[in-house]
């Protein structure tokens, strides 16, 4: 199988002072498939971030490779780079600071076309329009700014951004995490929905394992930048082998059940 994208042994090192070294990423391999969810789970401080930026190109790796459908993204042409940045996208953390607060909507969906050259301004509203529509948001948004919606209609802009090229992998970074436990849900079902309907593969980066049961396919489990556990995601929840896997289980667990319970034993 060729994979739509591929990470092998990455390691990331960032040299803090002469002396110090933090390894932020040890060795770690993943694969994608066409249409496939993996998620990748940890604390902070374990990797996720960083993997993250490695596979968008923010930052290059210090050791190890990533692939493009087969091929070494380093080794990639001018052509192969471009094709690149388009085929995989992000969304973001908090969808308030990734969205340009002085720019409407139909702008910032359709940034990239802006790049590229060769829209005017009436088929970058016409094409805003059909993906606020993709997303479940009113077309009549697309002329109002970022503050005038709440926070998961603008992390549905974020999503319609993120699909305005029609990428092949979008790289979900907690997309979730700043929005209540309703609005996660609707979410939720929004990236499966549209995954259904477009074939797109999400790597979903986050720490709720909730979150991952519910989106993934496959689970990769990072404990300060290795990975200690992967596998199938219904194997990996609920027969996990590593002490750490089951302790970020037992911790979802006990968020979802709430602040009202009691639990033997603490004080």
């Amino acid at each position: 199988m060729t994979y739509v994208l591929e990470a092998r042994d990455l390691t990331k090192v960032y040299r803090t002072t002469r002396e110090h070294e933090v390894r932020a990423l040890s060795g770690l391999s993943l694969t994608l498939a066409p249409g496939e969810t993996v998620g990748v789970v940890g604390e902070s401080g374990s990797g996720k971030t960083t993997l993250s930026r490695l596979l968008l190109g923010l930052e290059r790796p210090t050791n190890g490779t990533v692939l493009f459908r087969g091929e070494d993204r380093q080794q990639l042409g001018r052509a192969g780079r471009r094709e690149y940045v388009n085929a995989v996208s992000a969304v973001f953390q908090n969808p308030y600071s990734s969205l340009n607060p002085r720019r409407r909507l139909w702008d910032i969906v359709t940034e990239r076309q802006a790049i590229e050259g060769g829209a005017g301004r009436r088929a970058r509203r016409a094409r805003a329009a059909d993906l606020l529509g993709l997303v479940g948001l009113p077309t009549e948004l697309t002329a109002s700014f970022p503050h005038q919606l709440s926070g998961g209609q603008r992390q549905r802009v974020a999503i319609a951004r993120a699909l305005a090229q029609e990428p092949a992998v979008i790289i979900l970074d907690e997309p979730m995490s700043a929005l209540d436990v309703s609005v996660s849900g609707q979410i939720s079902n929004l990236l499966l929905e549209l995954q259904q309907r477009l074939g797109v593969s999400y790597l979903f980066i986050g720490h709720d394992m909730n979150q991952v049961r519910h989106l993934s396919h496959r689970v990769l489990v990072l404990l300060k930048g290795e990975c200690v556990e992967q596998g199938d995601a219904q194997s990996v929840m609920t027969q996990p082998q590593h002490p750490y896997t089951r302790g970020l289980i037992a911790a979802s667990e006990l968020q979802t059940l709430g602040p009202d319970i009691s639990v033997e034993g603490t004080g």
